[in-house]
């Protein structure tokens, strides 16, 4: 899990870059989500990176509501699990607030 967690951030920090020079002539297709309005079930249907962008989110959504910089890659696997674990079990909840509240 602890490569899941790496990969996650790896991929946040990467969509967080904007140094890019080589701008695609084609403007990128737009995949707008809210994670407010997903259920446990809808995340838990994501595959591979929007997974894993999702969880990378949510992460850093409950850090910075709570103004922290520092992480604990460690810290966050767990959460992680509890938060897969409570969505496999309840697959209806809304998947933000049931996020927040295990990563308390």
């Amino acid at each position: 899990m602890k490569g899941l967690i790496a990969g996650t951030v790896a991929v946040f920090a990467a969509m967080c870059y904007t140094g890019n020079d080589s701008i695609a002539a084609e403007p990128a297709k737009k995949d707008v989500r809210d994670l407010k309005a997903l259920t446990c079930k809808d995340v838990m249907r994501l595959s591979g990176d929007d997974r894993s962008i999702a969880l990378a989110f949510a992460h850093g959504y409950v850090l910075g509501k709570k103004g922290r910089t520092q992480y604990d890659v460690e810290a966050l696997s767990q959460i992680t699990d509890k938060f897969i674990d409570h969505c496999l079990d309840n697959p209806k909840d809304n998947a933000l607030a049931s996020f927040e509240t295990i990563a308390k």
